[in-house]
């Protein structure tokens, strides 16, 4: 009788932490069902203000700090090297190409008080986007990390190899802009090993399919 009672007293003791554990981790489940239940609200928020063609609504889904990269880019002259104190690009074919693409296809004017806003709102302008790509866009699974998270990306229904970054901005989720740069170097990368093109080689033939702004 006493092993009994023994074991009551035991389960007493327990039951209140076994309670505290399983409450944690349901909260914590909860909490990355409601964070990735907002990074899809977010994408579709910005799908709808880009194909609706609001490009301020748009814009407000992108991190600030991609103004500051396109200022970077378009102080220096196409071919310029970062001071010796910074620190290394994780995209030097990106930025070259970008760099390339700055100097030969957007006018001064437009390059004097360059935003993304207003690149988009000039592709936009001279219809160079087409709404229907952006709405075939979906997005699949969606991982938290911390302040970061990545989608999966279907297009016309079909999963693609692409996973969406995001980051949170201001409590916000936004998309992760600077964080696409080093997968599309890596594919750069592939591509000239494929045509056995050099760095140079590769942005000129980009930059001269791209149309003028």
């Amino acid at each position: 009788m006493g092993l009994i009672h023994g074991k009551s007293r035991l389960l007493l003791v327990l039951i209140p932490g076994i309670l505290v554990v399983l409450g944690t981790a349901s909260c914590g489940r909860l909490g990355q069902a409601n964070e990735q239940a907002r990074v899809k609200r977010a994408f579709e928020s910005w799908k709808t203000a880009m194909v609706n063609q609001q490009t301020d609504q748009a814009m407000a889904y992108i991190p600030r700090h991609v103004d500051d990269y396109l200022t970077a880019l378009n102080s220096g002259a196409v071919n310029s090297t970062p001071p010796a104190n910074a620190a290394p690009s994780q995209s030097p074919g990106v930025d070259l190409l970008l760099r390339t693409a700055l100097a030969k296809k957007v006018p001064a004017d437009l390059r004097s008080k360059l935003t993304l806003a207003a690149l988009v709102q000039r592709i936009t302008d001279r219809h160079l986007f087409n709404p229907h790509e952006v709405q075939e866009v979906t997005l699949g699974r969606v991982t938290i990390n911390g302040d970061r998270a990545s989608a999966e990306v279907y297009y016309q229904g079909t999963l693609t190899a692409l996973l969406l970054p995001f980051v949170k901005d201001d409590g916000a989720w936004k998309i992760d802009v600077m964080a696409i740069l080093p997968y599309a170097e890596v594919l750069m990368r592939v591509d000239r090993a494929i045509k056995g093109e050099t760095e140079s080689e590769q942005v000129d033939q980009l930059v001269s399919k791209l149309p003028s702004l």
